[in-house]
């Protein structure tokens, strides 16, 4: 695990194998691989207090009353599954956290990410960070959270996720508050253009996954990164490691391999627990 600190001129954007490069476009856009048009980047404007979006999901917390720190599981495009519902909830409560894994793609009636454009749209994406700071907020009210502690957790798109939200500068919940710290599993070392206000973020990356370009960003970044960036490589693993439903070696949207591997998930267990008590 290493500190990255610094940026790159040319910014190359990776979404589940969907690659946006800036190259000769215009500070402030990027463009689609999908459709060849450009569009207004970030997502949202800086400074943006999201709009609330009311949210359903899976709550779990140790026992006792708590205060307890806390962290927002968000999914990936396999949607909701026992790794995201039941393992790392359980995992999370295990070492003291609070944990609650919003529906996302159920607020869009899907189970699962249909295709490459439903992760590539802006708007769905926007409602999604919608949905997550809003689950921030309602992670807030609750009198057993530590509401100085509150992290994010995301798996392949939640991880996009992650990394759209650290690009918007001083992004807020609808109640105005914010992430402590993020953990981006099986993501990409996507470099942010206001690191500044990045997210103190943990990458957390598969060595065997298949989405293009993942590691070649990695070394790319490995000595000018981010103050705030960590990241380690989990040797011999495929995306969707911590998934045990994916034993056959399946591939996403993306065409990525998933392949589920006990130990890649304890080793993740282990950097996780190891980082939680940094920023914690």
């Amino acid at each position: 695990m290493q500190n990255l600190i610094g940026r790159l001129g040319i910014i190359t954007l990776i979404a589940i194998g969907v690659t946006f490069t800036t190259g000769s476009v215009s500070a402030g856009e990027r463009c689609s691989p999908l459709s060849g048009r450009c569009f207004e980047w970030p997502l949202v404007p800086n400074g943006t207090a999201l709009e609330i979006i009311s949210t359903s999901g899976v709550w779990s917390k140790p026992e006792g009353n708590g205060p307890f720190p806390a962290i927002i599981i968000a999914e990936s495009c396999g949607g909701s599954k026992p790794a995201v519902d039941e393992m790392w909830p359980a995992f999370f409560n295990s070492l003291g956290y609070a944990t609650y894994t919003p529906r996302i793609l159920d607020e869009f009636g899907e189970r699962y990410c249909p295709n490459l454009r439903f992760v590539a749209s802006n708007s769905n994406r926007t409602k999604m960070l919608r949905i997550l700071y809003s689950a921030l907020d309602e992670m807030h009210g609750k009198e057993y959270v530590n509401n100085n502690s509150i992290g994010i957790i995301g798996f392949s798109l939640g991880g996009i996720l992650i990394r759209d939200a650290g690009e918007i500068k001083d992004l807020k919940s609808p109640g105005g508050n914010k992430f402590k710290y993020a953990i981006n599993v099986y993501g990409n070392c996507t470099l942010l253009e206001r690191q500044g206000d990045n997210i103190p973020t943990l990458m957390l990356l598969a060595e065997r996954d298949t989405a293009k370009g993942k590691h070649k960003m990695c070394e790319k970044v490995q000595d000018q990164g981010f103050e705030n960036m960590l990241w380690h490589i989990i040797k011999d693993a495929y995306h969707a490691f911590d998934d045990d439903t994916q034993t056959n070696g399946k591939t996403d949207v993306a065409g990525n391999t998933m392949e589920y591997s006990k130990d890649a998930t304890n080793e993740a267990k282990g950097v996780i627990r190891n980082y939680l008590v940094k920023v914690k």
